[in-house]
């Protein structure tokens, strides 16, 4: 049997959220410290969550090596409010410790440039408005098996089914945004980001947020 073989395909669930949230941590913030990261990628999880309408996740003997999240235009995120309740809650208690509060700050302050820069590329009704890719995640455990492109096609059948005329992500200079030229999306939005990222000086370094698009 192959490693491939061993996967399991399914929904995500509540009960995943420890786990897909690890695996946000260790992959997006490894510049936090444990307890950062730990209370960051918590936070951000719960927020893409609140958005969500549908997800696909990949599981291997219990572990979690791939999530891919999807918010679709005018329908209701499944537990939305639950999920925001979460992010609120969890924020709250995150800002009683100083340094897990910048950590927390940091993170959702490009998270929310991120979701500026969305505004308003919506705002003008393109096709690919109806449709987001709020998170796409591999594990590092998982290199070699296709799973990003495997996820990520798994999405786009989805939302062709459903009607969907395109569909738009966001993304930085941090990730490999080549992975989804060679997928076939175009940019149609660039910003020099104003918010703080670990590692990159503003003063020296240009760093730019995002929005990607493709019609289906």
């Amino acid at each position: 049997m192959t490693q491939t073989e061993k996967l399991t395909w399914r929904p995500f669930a509540p009960e995943d959220f420890e786990r897909t949230a690890e695996l946000l941590g260790r992959t997006w913030l490894p510049e936090f410290d444990e307890p950062a990261q730990h209370a960051a990628s918590q936070i951000e999880l719960a927020h893409y969550l609140a958005q969500t309408t549908w997800s696909l996740l990949a599981e291997r003997e219990g572990e979690i090596l791939g999530v891919v999240l999807l918010s679709e235009r005018d329908r209701e995120a499944a537990g939305g409010a639950g999920w925001a309740e979460l992010e609120t809650r969890l924020t709250r208690a995150a800002e009683k410790d100083e340094a897990l509060a910048e950590a927390v700050r940091v993170e959702m302050d490009g998270v929310r440039e991120e979701a500026e820069l969305e505004r308003e590329y919506a705002a003008e009704e393109p096709a690919g408005a109806d449709a987001a890719v709020k998170l796409l995640i591999v594990s590092p455990d998982a290199k070699g098996l296709g799973l990003g492109g495997r996820l990520f096609s798994a999405a786009l059948d989805h939302l062709r089914e459903a009607g969907a005329r395109g569909y738009h992500l966001l993304t930085d200079d941090s990730c490999d945004f080549g992975f989804y030229e060679h997928k076939g999306l175009t940019q149609a939005r660039r910003r020099r980001s104003r918010a703080y990222w670990p590692g990159v000086d503003p003063e020296k370094d240009e760093f730019h947020v995002y929005v990607y698009e493709q019609e289906l």
